[in-house]
């Protein structure tokens, strides 16, 4: 019983601790994500802003250097996701910039077709 008691208070004890301390947050690892349309491209930083349906449009910059991945080719009005993370001066590094495809699903069955057949 007495052994119980113990086990029961430690496990009590480092439960308390465990509340004190501030989860790791994945985001402080990975970078934050920003997706939208590019309405500025400059040498040094990009401008995307995100459209949502009964939302003011919000409008982020990123500095953009040679440690930035780009995937695709960036432009104005391009769709893009932006990995990103804040730095201890207040401004958003651009981690990668992910243009997504400008493919627009039109009429049709879905299905794909086979390579060499006529459309």
């Amino acid at each position: 019983m007495r052994r119980f008691l113990i086990t029961l208070v430690l496990a009590l004890a480092s439960a308390v601790v465990a509340l004190g301390q501030a989860p790791a947050s994945k985001s402080t690892t990975e970078g934050d994500i920003f997706s939208g349309s590019v309405t500025a491209v400059g040498a040094a930083q990009i401008t995307v802003v995100r459209k949502v349906p009964a939302k003011a449009d919000e409008s982020r910059d990123f500095a953009v250097d040679k440690n930035t991945k780009v995937e695709g080719r960036l432009r104005v009005n391009a769709r893009v996701s932006v990995r990103f993370k804040t730095g201890d001066d207040g401004l958003s590094h651009a981690l990668r910039v992910i243009v997504r495809s400008d493919t627009k699903i039109t009429g049709g069955s879905g299905i794909p077709k086979p390579p060499g057949s006529k459309k």
